[in-house]
């Protein structure tokens, strides 16, 4: 009877358990700033195995770590194993709520640190000057690889700090990676210099490309990995709903646009914004060629591609030229010829 007893509640104590990885699994890190990584979910997994009578000796269960398919080891692995680092011997999972637990952990952009991949291509005929930044007015959590020649901070008047950024030579692709942190970011360039914040961008009328890069835990990514909500922004710096629909926006700053920019996700072409600007949409120079801002429908050349006003209220909130790129495939931003 007691046996029986210790048994209800020995399995009550790895529901929980379990119940309690999981949470932990899809916790937001990035948000949290907790540190989230691979060795130490495993030991928590082989601790919940140890306890379901799997793994006989408690004391390696800190030896174990948990490998995932593509994670470039020696032997690759078709689907999640446990690995004791001392001897190198794996261990299939086969409990079917480890399993999904490990699965889960083995997923696209679930793990802290992963990195969308982002292109930014120059078909420009002269070096073109590109910044990234966040919303808290400083460069955002990229890394500049091949293509991209890193250049030290611009000044910018009345901003609290300024953001580093890079020079893209004529016809050079730039190759860069974004940590998946959730939060607010903007890519923005210039002929001259690195913007010194995209988050000034609309005062200095320079072009947005708008983005967010989720990691695959957030509901925003549907399930299928690390993704990027992304845009493209020319809304003048006071522009509302209401101006728009009185005036189009007039005496509001002006377009925030400078240069032409395509948004891809993959080998998909998305969004399209180009000048030259005009009076096509009222006085405040929009960019003639950039999509049609009194469309219902987005993406194609007839429809919205960028935000000409801030689309808040319905019934446009409801047709934003918005979308994400899943899967963790890559951006692509490129900067077109002309005005």
């Amino acid at each position: 009877m007691m046996a029986f007893c210790f048994y209800d509640v020995r399995t009550l104590l790895i529901k929980r358990w379990l119940k309690t990885l999981r949470a932990v699994l899809l916790f937001d890190c990035a948000r949290s700033g907790l540190w989230c990584a691979r060795p130490a979910i495993a030991a928590l997994a082989l601790f919940g195995v140890t306890l379901l009578g799997a793994i006989p000796d408690v004391a390696h269960a800190a030896d174990l770590t948990l490998v995932c398919p593509g994670d470039g080891s020696s032997v690759p692995v078709t689907e999640p194993m446990l690995e004791d680092q001392s001897t190198g011997q794996r261990t299939a999972i086969t409990d079917p709520q480890l399993k999904a637990v490990a699965m889960e952990t083995c997923s696209p952009g679930n793990v802290a640190g992963a990195n969308s991949v982002v292109k930014i291509t120059n078909k420009r005929d002269v070096s073109i000057f590109v910044s990234f930044t966040t919303s808290n007015h400083k460069q955002g959590p990229i890394t500049w690889g091949g293509g991209c020649e890193k250049l030290a901070p611009a000044s910018s008047a009345g901003s609290a700090s300024s953001t580093g950024g890079v020079m893209i030579r004529k016809g050079v692709t730039c190759t860069a990676k974004v940590n998946n942190n959730a939060v607010s970011s903007r890519f923005c360039a210039a002929l001259d210099q690195p913007p010194a914040d995209c988050y000034n961008a609309q005062a200095n009328h320079q072009t947005m490309v708008e983005t967010i890069f989720e990691p695959g835990s957030n509901p925003g990514c549907f399930n299928k990995g690390y993704c990027v909500w992304f845009d493209i922004s020319v809304i003048p710096s006071t522009c509302t709903d209401d101006l728009w629909k009185l005036n189009q926006c007039a005496n509001t700053g002006g377009a925030s646009y400078n240069l032409p920019v395509s948004v891809s996700c993959g080998s998909k072409p998305v969004y399209a914004c180009q000048g030259p600007t005009s009076g096509k949409y009222g006085s405040a120079n929009y960019p003639a060629n950039c999509g049609n801002p009194d469309a219902t429908c987005s993406g194609t050349p007839a429809c919205l591609n960028a935000y000409f006003y801030p689309m808040f209220d319905p019934p446009e909130n409801k047709y934003q030229p918005n979308t994400v790129c899943l899967g963790g495939q890559t951006l692509t931003l490129t900067f077109l010829p002309g005005q």
